[in-house]
């Protein structure tokens, strides 16, 4: 009976722990159309990806079998799995659209200001990504307090230290802050740009969304994809040649947010951000 006890224990441990493949394809519900940069991920951990411009998507899933996986898009309502449903099936996954109905705010601009880390810190480092593929679905931002009244957003504007790459896309995040509990997603469609500037700051034109929020936000920038890396732009990373990277500029004094995976715990750091902010009219 011990014999048959160790053996049952040493094979729960592997289930535990051995690498799990988990495929599938994402369709819109009503148009069976594949969707593209939908965030695949098993909570609280850094197992996950994004799905391609066919809504296939790949990823190694080591954990429990009953762990859970959250499949989410702005703009759709999330699904959960666990890793066993979806180890044993060929997964074709619907997802459906979300119908928000917002209340109707006026406003009526009377001035802009700029909100965030308007400026770097030379001694506060970098913040950023190295490779081409591996970092889909990270996240990097800053914490921002808009004040209590509503305000438009005109634009975000960041700061490269430098890329690599001829240009990156990124999607954009703003969430709702409660005290430092990062909370709901506050857009209601997905906000994709491209930066092709090697370095300096980047301005990403934000009206024609109609942005309209008030109070404590954490507004992050997603890693989706590269077009094109200029392997002679290769710098210095943690004593090692990379020579693929996007890389921020940071501010002291400043909360920086930080996920590196599609459902990971979030980092928060107290004492830098990249330097980033939103330009508001109120």
């Amino acid at each position: 009976m011990r014999i048959i006890s160790i053996i049952a224990l040493i094979l729960l441990i592997q289930i535990k722990i051995s690498g799990q493949e988990i495929s599938g394809r994402i369709t819109d519900s009503k148009t069976n159309k594949p969707l593209e940069y939908v965030s695949i991920g098993i909570i609280n951990t850094n197992f996950g990806t994004i799905t391609d411009s066919n809504g296939f998507f790949k990823f190694e899933a080591k954990g429990e079998e009953l762990s859970i996986v959250r499949i989410s898009m702005i703009g759709y309502k999330p699904q959960k799995f666990t890793v066993k449903d979806l180890r044993n099936n060929k997964n074709e996954i619907k997802l459906n659209e979300t119908t928000i109905e917002l209340a109707e705010i006026m406003i009526k601009p009377t001035k802009e200001r700029k909100v965030g880390a308007t400026s770097y810190s030379r001694s506060s480092g970098w913040s950023g990504w190295g490779g081409l593929r591996t970092r889909k679905g990270f996240e990097i931002g800053i914490m921002l307090d808009l004040g209590n009244e509503p305000v438009k957003i005109k634009n975000l504007n960041v700061l490269l230290k430098r890329q690599s790459f001829d240009k990156t896309l990124f999607r954009l995040h703003i969430r709702a802050i409660n005290d430092t509990l990062i909370s709901e997603e506050l857009l209601t469609e997905n906000i994709i740009f491209s930066i092709t500037k090697e370095s300096g700051w980047a301005e990403i034109d934000l009206e024609p969304y109609n942005i309209i929020l008030s109070g404590k936000v954490g507004v992050t920038l997603e890693w989706l994809d590269v077009i094109g890396n200029n392997p002679d732009r290769a710098i210095k990373i943690n004593k090692r040649m990379t020579d693929a990277y996007v890389l921020f500029k940071n501010r002291r004094n400043h909360f920086g947010i930080y996920r590196w995976g599609t459902e990971s715990k979030w980092i928060i750091n107290k004492k830098n951000s990249p330097s980033m902010y939103l330009t508001i009219r109120e």
